[in-house]
């Protein structure tokens, strides 16, 4: 069968007990990039890989830093404001006419602790695990979908690599372990359904051209649950390709953008 590839990255802490220094309204651990059908990926790798050269970029995408001008992307700060209003204008063309789908769980973190699943639950990975659960297995189902099997990216990170992995064999072999009760309104797939997707999971270093990609969409579906006007998000709205756009507001429920544990001022991020 033909397939996708979820390329997957993180932003913002994993760890539920542990301060992030960001304030509560904008504290988020989320889990995610996008989806991409096998035949596209050299078209991403290309097109991303000319707007590095046009501004003389050799080190990986990192949207924070590009955002905040600083570390190897100080250089912005350096440029008039026509050239930077030209650079950011590039990237985001790039990011919304690449052939992608953007997806992601994002999690409060400020409402995970105040649920008190930080002090319910021993496991300190919970937070993680969670979000990747909900994450390939809301990607699993589009590549259903579509008639697709569905392989999986991520970034190294030597501590936490094993962990990943045993993330997705988890799921392969005895399926989601969410309460049955609360998840069956997402008409979760069945541990079968799994094990037929799921056909393998890769981690690759940070200079992998495909998963800097994956940053900027994590970051920027995140961003949208508290700063709704964040432009890069919006760009990608208007191109279609954030995962929501592709869907009925009935799928969207069991397929889109998960944002999760999030509380009444900010419910409508879960809308």
């Amino acid at each position: 069968m033909p397939s996708y590839t979820l390329y997957l990255d993180e932003s913002g802490s994993r760890h539920p007990d542990k301060n992030s220094g960001l304030p509560a309204r904008s504290d988020w651990f989320a889990l995610g990039g996008y989806l991409v059908r096998q035949e596209d990926k050299s078209e991403v790798r290309e097109r991303r890989q000319a707007i590095a050269d046009k501004w003389a970029v050799t080190v990986p995408f990192h949207i924070t830093d590009m955002i905040n001008e600083r570390g190897k992307f100080s250089w912005l700060g350096r440029r008039t404001q026509r050239e930077r209003d030209e650079f950011w204008s590039e990237y985001r063309e790039f990011l919304a006419t690449i052939p992608v789908v953007g997806i992601a769980c994002v999690i409060d973190r400020a409402g995970y602790a105040a649920r008190g699943y930080a002090k319910k639950h021993e496991d300190r990975w919970l937070l993680c695990r969670s979000a990747f659960d909900i994450v390939v297995e809301r990607s699993a189902k589009f590549a259903i979908s579509r008639e697709r099997t569905l392989n999986i990216v991520f970034e190294s990170n030597v501590a936490m690599n094993s962990v990943v992995e045993g993330y997705f064999e988890n799921l392969r072999k005895n399926g989601l372990e969410f309460d049955g009760g609360n998840s069956g309104k997402y008409a979760p797939l069945l541990q079968e359904q799994f094990e037929r997707t799921l056909t393998s999971i890769e981690n690759r270093p940070k200079n992998n051209k495909l998963l800097q990609v994956a940053d900027s969409y994590v970051y920027a579906i995140a961003r949208r649950a508290y700063d709704r006007k964040f432009d890069i998000y919006r760009r990608l709205v208007d191109d279609n390709r954030i995962i929501d756009c592709l869907l009925s507001k009935d799928e969207a429920n069991a397929l889109g953008v998960k944002y999760y544990c999030f509380d009444r001022k900010n419910k409508k991020a879960e809308d």
